[in-house]
């Protein structure tokens, strides 16, 4: 009996990849960058290649790390695999379960690391955080007790004083807008977060009084979120932040995932990359897919030159960019 390939399914599904579609799909070893444009067909590659891994590639669904920016990405992904494996089971009979495998936007992935056994050194499973989304991280920080025990805490005078220190980086300088204060707090804390600032180190660094008061309130900030007596809550950015420290905690984090792929580089802040090398850290199989022309989340710390210095980043190592055309992806 004729043994299957890639290009019996390839057949099967009417897919016909170009040649850059065709290296990036085969490609299984070390690590990859893509540059893919719209209409590039990127979410058929990514597929495709996951389905390589799988069928041809000796990985088992709960081995790769697969990562998206959207619900309606994951989504996607999730059925479109599903889809795909089922071509291979039609021609050979042996399902293929993908229950188990690390596929979803960025922050599902991080609340499940922050309670995976297979992520702790004691193979014990961590309380899972309440998470506020951003219009719930809006409303505690808004709630008037909170935000006036947070400006006391930080010695702040008055709702003024904040929006004049932002006032070069947004309109409303000097005015008695608590909604611009609590936006402009926010949008700072949640980079403190994710560039996991170091609070005291900061604090004797500058001697910018306001900042420093900045800095205590969102010291403060984090406490509010874990009251004695009550479950902790994180915002999108410190559950990132506790990922992380899961993973550092664990000496074989790096060996959890031989294949680590992450979707809509461009999109990736500080601390998410950090979060994806050291994942990759031990397998070195790390395949980032993203289009520099649209980074979608830069008002959330995302920053496009995570996508753009990826190859010097991983110097020294394979990288196969696949296509010098965008749109040939």
């Amino acid at each position: 009996m004729k043994k299957l390939t890639i290009e019996d399914l390839w057949a099967d599904a009417e897919f016909e990849p170009n040649e850059s579609q065709r290296k990036a799909i085969l490609h299984t070893s070390g690590p990859l960058f893509l540059t893919a444009g719209p209409g590039s067909g990127k979410t058929r590659v990514l597929l495709w290649r996951t389905l390589n891994l799988i069928v041809f590639g000796d990985t088992m669904p709960e081995e790769i790390f697969l990562s998206t920016f959207t619900e309606k990405a994951a989504h996607q992904l999730k059925e479109g695999l599903r889809a795909l494996l089922g071509l291979v089971t039609n021609r050979v009979g042996v399902p293929y379960d993908i229950s188990k495998m690390y596929i979803g936007t960025v922050h599902s992935l991080c609340q499940r690391m922050v309670t995976d056994r297979q992520l702790s050194k004691d193979h014990r499973r961590a309380a899972a955080p309440i998470l506020l989304d951003e219009l719930s991280q809006y409303f505690h920080f808004y709630h008037p007790r909170n935000f006036q025990s947070l400006i006391e805490a930080a010695e702040i005078p008055d709702v003024e004083t904040i929006n004049a220190f932002f006032g070069n980086l947004y309109q409303g300088a000097g005015s008695v807008s608590r909604h611009q204060a609590v936006m402009s707090c926010i949008g700072l804390f949640n980079r403190f977060s994710e560039e996991c600032l170091n609070c005291e180190d900061a604090y004797s660094r500058t001697e910018d009084e306001m900042l420093k008061r900045l800095l205590k309130m969102y010291q403060a900030y984090k406490h509010s979120l874990a009251p004695p007596g009550r479950p902790a809550q994180v915002d999108f950015s410190l559950l990132q932040q506790l990922a992380f420290e899961a993973l550092e905690r664990f000496d074989g984090s790096g060996h959890v995932f031989k294949h680590v792929i992450i979707d809509e580089y461009q999109d990736t802040n500080a601390i998410q990359e950090k979060i994806f090398f050291k994942l990759a850290d031990g397998y070195q199989n790390i395949c980032v897919v993203g289009d520099d022309d649209q980074a979608l989340y830069r008002f959330r710390g995302a920053t496009v030159e995570n996508f753009v210095q990826f190859p010097e980043r991983v110097k020294k190592k394979v990288v196969v960019q696949a296509g010098d055309a965008k749109a040939r992806l």
